[in-house]
């Protein structure tokens, strides 16, 4: 009976969501004048007409966007496009000024030079260490691999590891994907215990029974996941990827290994044998993610002025951007169209 009212809460929710979602435009407002915002990046550029509508209307002296990546623009395909997309937009604002948040410091490089502003400051320092603490539980499973049932997250890569568990849906709402999903789940990964959702509360737990957390994945955006393993004290078994998730990995707490299933559950295998302090890996991590809080700070002092973003005021949780928004979330924090 209670997951059944839970269920029915998530579908109100959900609905509420989405329904306010189409009176607000895809961003977080962090201040009105200037008009200070953050935004996914193809979130942005795909709603260009819309954002540029919604500024033509608004009286701020000053719009600054900033704008997360979700996914990497290191390779110059994707690099190329998404600076040709932000260079189309900004001439129809001359308001408009977009700063783009890169996740490595390569990513920096390579978007300075195709002549946007970009600064290196990483989204997982925006994860809210206190949504993940540390907790002294028995370990269950020699390692968690916590990612949707996606092919870029390479899956088979943990075929070897003989204790696993994994948390992610099943894509049948991606085309071609749902053949990939169940062959990992009643194949491939057959012997794994398999949940394809937990929510956000019950995380911490499911992290903390694991001797180590798995980072699979050769492209894709910073990885969530990958602070959270951290953040909850354990280490990380990790291949070689593009994106900037091992910008803020601390050296003694990760194994990067070679793209097999073979070094990858030896990896592990080393882990459960003898892992790093929880507590110094929760604290290094806390430490990489400093810089990044204070760059952002800094970034968002500079285009309020003469405004300030206070020492005391913390970041929410993802910036909100990748959290289910309430109706009094967006009413705070969002931007009409």
């Amino acid at each position: 009976m209670l997951h059944m009212l839970r269920q029915g809460l998530l579908q109100l929710q959900r609905w509420y969501s989405r329904t306010s979602a189409r009176l607000y435009l895809p961003c977080i407002v962090f201040c009105r004048d200037p008009l200070v915002l953050v935004c996914y990046d193809w979130d942005f550029i795909n709603c260009a007409k819309d954002f540029l509508n919604c500024f033509s209307k608004n009286r701020a002296k000053s719009i600054h966007v900033f704008l997360q990546l979700g996914w990497e623009t290191e390779s110059p395909k994707n690099s190329e496009a998404f600076a040709r997309a932000i260079k189309d937009i900004l001439p129809q604002c001359s308001r408009l000024k977009i700063t783009v948040l890169a996740n490595s410091r390569n990513e920096e490089k390579i978007l300075s030079g195709l002549g946007l502003h970009a600064v290196f400051c990483n989204q997982n320092a925006f994860v809210e260490e206190s949504r993940y603490p540390l907790l002294r539980i028995p370990k269950r499973y020699d390692a968690i691999y916590i990612a949707r049932l996606s092919p870029f997250k390479r899956h088979p890569l943990a075929a070897k590891i003989a204790s696993l568990r994994l948390i992610g849906d099943r894509c049948y709402w991606i085309p071609g994907e749902a053949k990939y999903s169940d062959d990992i789940v009643f194949n491939q990964l057959k012997h794994a215990v398999w949940t394809p959702h937990i929510y956000a509360r019950g995380i911490p737990a499911e992290i903390a029974a694991a001797h180590c957390g798995l980072c699979l994945s050769q492209t894709e955006g910073a990885m969530f996941v990958s602070i959270e393993y951290l953040l909850c004290g354990i280490p990380i078994v990790n291949t070689s990827s593009l994106g900037g998730r091992d910008e803020l990995f601390p050296d003694f707490a990760v194994k990067t290994v070679p793209d097999t299933p073979e070094a990858i559950a030896e990896a592990v295998q080393s882990f459960v044998e003898h892992a790093p302090d929880p507590e110094k890996i929760r604290a290094a991590a806390l430490e990489k993610m400093k810089s990044h809080r204070e760059t952002l700070r800094r970034l968002f002092n500079e285009a309020m002025a003469p405004k300030t973003f206070p020492d005391s005021r913390p970041f929410p949780h993802k910036l909100i951007l990748r959290c289910t928004k309430t109706p009094l979330q967006f009413l705070r924090y969002g931007l009409r169209k």
